[in-house]
């Protein structure tokens, strides 16, 4: 009969593993999580809850620790809507000119016309429609598609009528109509969405992306957002067999999709 020493050595052991993971993941995309949290490699084994706040705070360090600068690197999520861009000249601003100002914010006082107007306004100020790939998604595109051990990962973006990717690994069309794309749903909820197996949810279950190719059975989005907080796409997973998806992994897509969205930021 194996004793409470043997399960907590197990238990170390897995914790190890799951360290050396996320370090190398982290290594991968460009962090160095060795400097961010001194204090969480120097002995064995971390906590659970140390894992966690390890992968949650890669790049968001409470104020106290990241010093006088701080304010300037808040995480998107904690950061205020941008003001919307003053009108035209010689035009009087009505009702939704000015609902409009609050951003993703005011979306529920917005006609569904003019907040989707303003979401396609947000993802054409990124730049990132039309304009190539490039490197920093690319890494953790495919940093995503390897961690996960999923048939594919991508970066796409919802534009009027169709789904376009800016990066993808795996078994992907360039484009898709954005009536069927999995990540319109997540777009629109605002929020993760897991689809631990799409042939199991109503929802999903005939979409001619989960009957035909790419054969969608797995999918994981997490929303990515442009100026004024308008979303405009996903850092998304997917497989062509259902699996689960612990809270562990979704902390893991949310960090990568931090790195993204810090990105885009940037450059807005």
């Amino acid at each position: 009969m194996r004793g409470p020493r043997q399960r907590v050595s197990r238990e170390v052991d897995a914790i190890d593993k799951e360290v050396k993971r996320r370090l190398e993941l982290a290594a991968t995309i460009g962090l160095d999580p060795q400097k961010l949290w001194p204090s969480y490699f120097g002995r064995s084994p971390c906590s659970a809850f140390e894992l966690d706040a390890y992968l949650h705070e890669a790049l968001a360090l409470p104020a106290i620790e990241r010093g006088p600068d701080a304010a300037k690197d808040l995480p998107a999520e904690q950061t205020r809507a941008r003001p919307a861009r003053r009108q035209t000249a010689g035009r009087q601003p009505d009702k939704e000119d000015a609902l409009a100002a609050l951003g993703a914010a005011g979306k529920s006082l917005l006609s569904p016309e003019r907040a989707e107007a303003e979401r396609l306004k947000s993802l054409h100020e990124t730049d990132l429609l039309y304009t190539g790939p490039e490197e920093v998604y690319d890494r953790v595109v495919a940093a995503a598609w390897k961690f996960f051990g999923v048939g594919a990962a991508s970066l796409s973006l919802i534009a009027e009528d169709a789904q376009f990717f800016k990066s993808a690994v795996g078994p992907l069309r360039e484009e898709a109509p954005r009536i069927f794309a999995l990540c319109t749903e997540t777009v629109e909820r605002n929020a993760m969405l897991v689809i631990n197996d799409t042939l199991s949810d109503d929802r999903f279950a005939s979409n001619p992306l989960v009957t035909g190719e790419p054969y969608i059975r797995f999918y994981a989005g997490y929303p990515l957002h442009g100026p004024r907080g308008w979303n405009i796409g996903t850092l998304c997973v997917i497989d062509q067999q259902p699996r689960s998806f612990s809270p562990s992994d979704q902390q893991v897509l949310r960090t990568l999709a931090a790195v993204v969205q810090k990105d885009i930021d940037a450059r807005t």
